[in-house]
């Protein structure tokens, strides 16, 4: 973490302007943001800035030693992540509105978000269930799962939520050298289908699968 983000962060937690940072130390406006945006990385008035700031001057530029308290009981950043009112079949497709409606959410912390998801954003990721056991083991029946929404196109074999013929599938997703798209399911028991090339140009893609969500879908 940069010096910038420390000032910034500083800032926030204590209420303060730029502005009223800029008139204690003595200086302009336009020189506390340029620290701010990260564009003076050694400010000459660093001595005054932690002063102003409560903070010492050692913390401050490296992040190393005691920590503030404003530091200390900064609120973790929680992550929203919600579940829509849309099913994705994993069998013979069923309808759904385009517009879903939100039924629930769930919050996780920056350190949740890492340990279940292995990233650092919830930007894009939506919760959706899955009726139908086509694509078991890998998702049973009635499953909720993560689902990236910032993929919106076919990148490599995998498993994707999409739209075709007014049906909303989560398949096994793999392009033959003939250029097709054949729609496979883990379970053995349900056949591929084909998906021609002119089809799926026309085909909307809701995203890729990330993974179960590691909770009972009875508590959301």
């Amino acid at each position: 973490m940069d010096l910038h983000t420390r000032v910034r962060k500083v800032l926030s937690n204590k209420g303060m302007t730029q502005e009223e940072l800029a008139n204690i130390v003595g200086i302009s406006q336009t020189a506390i943001s340029d620290i701010v945006i990260g564009k003076t990385k050694k400010p000459r008035n660093i001595l005054e800035i932690a002063t102003a700031l409560g903070v010492s001057v050692e913390w401050l530029k490296t992040g190393e030693g005691e920590v503030p308290e404003c530091w200390v009981n900064e609120a973790p950043p929680i992550f929203k992540i919600d579940l829509y009112d849309f099913e994705l079949s994993a069998g013979d497709g069923i309808i759904n509105p385009d517009y879903p409606d939100v039924i629930a959410s769930i919050h996780l912390t920056e350190e949740g978000l890492s340990q279940i998801l292995r990233r650092k954003s919830a930007e894009g990721v939506c919760i959706f269930k899955v009726p139908t056991d086509s694509m078991a083991p890998t998702i049973r029946p009635c499953d909720l799962v993560f689902i990236d929404t910032n993929v919106k196109s076919y990148i490599g074999e995998g498993v994707y939520a999409f739209r075709v013929n007014e049906c909303n599938y989560i398949k096994r997703l793999q392009r033959l050298p003939t250029g097709v798209i054949r729609a496979l399911s883990d379970n053995k028991l349900y056949e591929p289908f084909d998906i021609t090339e002119e089809l799926f140009n026309s085909a909307e893609i809701i995203g890729k699968f990330i993974r179960i969500v590691p909770i009972d879908a009875r508590d959301l």
